[in-house]
């Protein structure tokens, strides 16, 4: 069906159902890293339980992050989180995460985030979709959803990963207004497909490691220019998504600092 006639659309279903926004508050903060630690340890494994106490995956870069949350808004539930880690001078953590943790990843990378100016990169990261809302059985395989579905079939179908792409949208949105044009990532082949789709081409930059599952280090460089060049390829429903993110999102442009301490 033509994705202008559609009824409602992935944008009308995401309003209806969800609200996103930026963690204020260490309270908020703990909550997407309640959620974190649910899909991350308890779920896929990918951290270990005593790693994190409190029931909390939390890590020294969380300080030095912008983070976002989607909330369902019927039961006030957290749906999914993502956060922008950025380094500089006046920051703890003078690497990126994947830098640190999954250097394999970037062997002969070009660009590399350890050569470009600190306070000019910033990384993707953490983002997860809470299992509540993933319960189909094509879309338990990932801690983001279905990452091979591309098409939308409207409110009562979830073969569209609306969440996990609704949460790049808003790390569009912080992409776009931190002044970070280096933006790097740590993704599965696949989710890069999924994105390349939804109009963010990212670049991969080294071989694909074994850090989370089968993983490679991916480079997107982002201005205000290329922003909107992006917006332009692509498709109008995920434009009119975007609209929405960008809209809920610009009422707390004002909050879009960092908040609250690792481990916390």
């Amino acid at each position: 069906m033509p994705e202008d006639i559609q009824s409602p659309s992935i944008a009308d279903t995401f309003m209806r159902y969800f609200d996103v926004s930026f963690c204020t508050s260490e309270a908020l903060l703990r909550e997407t890293q309640r959620l974190r630690y649910d899909v991350y340890c308890r779920e896929f494994g990918f951290e270990r339980d005593e790693d994190c106490p409190g029931g909390l995956e939390a890590d020294l870069y969380d300080p030095q992050a912008f983070h976002c949350l989607v909330r369902h808004r019927a039961t006030a539930e957290i749906a999914g989180c993502v956060r922008l880690v950025y380094t500089g001078n006046d920051t703890n953590q003078g690497r990126l995460p994947v830098a640190t943790h999954c250097a394999a990843a970037l062997d002969g990378a070009n660009p590399h985030p350890d050569n470009l100016p600190s306070d000019g990169v910033c990384e993707i990261s953490r983002l997860a979709v809470s299992a509540g809302f993933r319960r189909r059985v094509s879309e338990m395989e990932t801690q983001l959803g279905n990452m091979e579905a591309t098409s939308d079939d409207g409110a009562g179908e979830r073969s569209f990963p609306l969440l996990a792409v609704a949460l790049f949208m808003a790390a569009r949105f912080m992409m776009l207004h931190c002044g970070r044009p280096h933006v790097f990532t740590t993704m599965e082949p696949r989710l890069a497909r999924m994105l390349d789709r939804t109009g963010l081409h990212f670049r991969r930059l080294g071989p694909v490691v074994d850090y989370h599952g089968r993983r490679a280090a991916y480079y997107l460089h982002y201005t205000p220019d290329e922003h909107q060049a992006s917006l332009a390829s692509t498709r109008r429903n995920l434009q009119a998504l975007f609209g929405v993110v960008d809209r809920q999102l610009q009422s707390q442009l004002h909050a879009l600092t960092p908040v609250g301490k690792a481990g916390s």
